[in-house]
């Protein structure tokens, strides 16, 4: 069974090898890495692996993370594709709980992972606690918490809406909803507190919330972006 990684770059020179780096141990893996057109290191960081690791390819792509994501997941041979973000890591236990889980049940074709920060911060912990509620009972997993999904529902799927600049991910799962055999798997991926410690963790919160009401409301992404 392998499995395509998909992440999406843009200027991510800070976080990008240590993913890399997080991954690179794991077996009957590609690791698919489509960038948006980034005008710091992340490429040639990226570059610095190609060789060594024949499994990693650089994508140039279109900037927009649907966009990205789509040219990702074109280029995957993978049966499973996983969507990761490129300040996420995945533990080796919450990879070995996945390929169990995939490996073992024909009847599941997508789902996520549960959610975690990198941070010893006791906010964090309450954050988690909410976004793995959310979660559990709705079943409504964002992108920071890998979702991932058979390549060939990818395709019936047509993929991520490109004309969503925002909330793809929630679009996109809210289509996977709608389908047989999406799963919560149990364990957590791990995601950097960066975007909450540098716009301040109740400003970061507020937005998110007001974009997430505001998007139920039936405001498109489009209209909402500019105040991501």
């Amino acid at each position: 069974m392998l499995v395509s990684i998909i992440i999406p770059t843009l200027n991510e020179e800070v976080n990008i090898v240590s993913v890399l780096q997080s991954l690179i141990g794991f077996s009957n893996i590609e690791i698919i890495v489509p960038d948006g057109g980034s005008s710091d290191r992340t490429c040639g960081l990226i570059g610095s692996f190609l060789i060594k690791y024949p499994f990693i390819q650089l994508v140039h792509s279109s900037r927009g993370r649907s966009v990205q994501l789509n040219a990702g997941a074109k280029r995957a041979t993978g049966e499973w594709l996983i969507f990761l973000h490129a300040d996420t890591i995945i533990p080796e236990k919450s990879w070995a709980n996945f390929c169990t889980m995939v490996g073992n049940s024909n009847a599941i074709q997508s789902g996520s992972f549960l959610f975690q920060v990198a941070s010893d911060k006791l906010r964090y912990r309450l954050m988690e606690e909410l976004v793995n509620i959310r979660t559990r009972v709705l079943k409504l997993p964002y992108g920071d918490q890998a979702i991932f999904v058979r390549k060939d529902l990818f395709v019936k799927m047509q993929g991520y809406r490109e004309d969503y600049p925002l909330m793809e991910d929630v679009e996109f799962v809210q289509r996977l909803q709608k389908e047989k055999g999406f799963e919560i798997l149990q364990s957590p991926v791990c995601t950097s507190p960066r975007r909450h410690e540098s716009d301040g963790f109740f400003k970061r919160i507020t937005y998110n919330f007001l974009i997430t009401i505001l998007y139920r409301l039936g405001i498109h992404p489009k209209y909402l972006v500019k105040y991501y």
